[in-house]
This record gives structure tokens, C-alpha cells and sequence, in this order.
């Protein structure tokens, strides 16, 4: 598995992808005065696709 921190749709997240490629859940945080307000798992295949994920290579 393979993870990184970026910035997708505006929000800070952690990306992880399998070994085929494939995302794994999507964790967006929102972050308010320096501090996470809250948390975000996105798990759906269909919308990890429309996220504009960044490639896992």
C-alpha cells in the first residue's frame, strides 16, 4: 500500500492506493484555525473516480 497528503476538490487529504492501483478510502479533513474541525471518509468507487484523484505511481 502506498499513501500520500494532497489536496483534492480544496481539502487537505490522505490518498492510499492498493498495489493494482486501485484507491483505497479517501480521508478529506477540514481544518479550522490551524486545527481538524472535521473528517471525511470517502469509500465509494464511484465517487473516488470523480475526485480527480492523483495517479498512485
Amino acid at each position: 500500500m502506498r499513501g500520500l497528503a494532497a489536496i483534492v476538490n480544496g481539502l487537505p487529504v490522505v490518498v492510499s492506493w492498493r498495489e493494482d492501483g486501485t484507491p483505497l478510502p479517501v480521508i478529506a479533513y477540514t481544518v479550522a484555525a490551524g486545527r481538524i474541525a472535521d473528517t471525511t471518509v470517502v469509500v465509494d468507487p464511484a465517487e473516488l473516480a470523480a475526485m480527480g484523484l492523483p495517479d498512485s505511481a
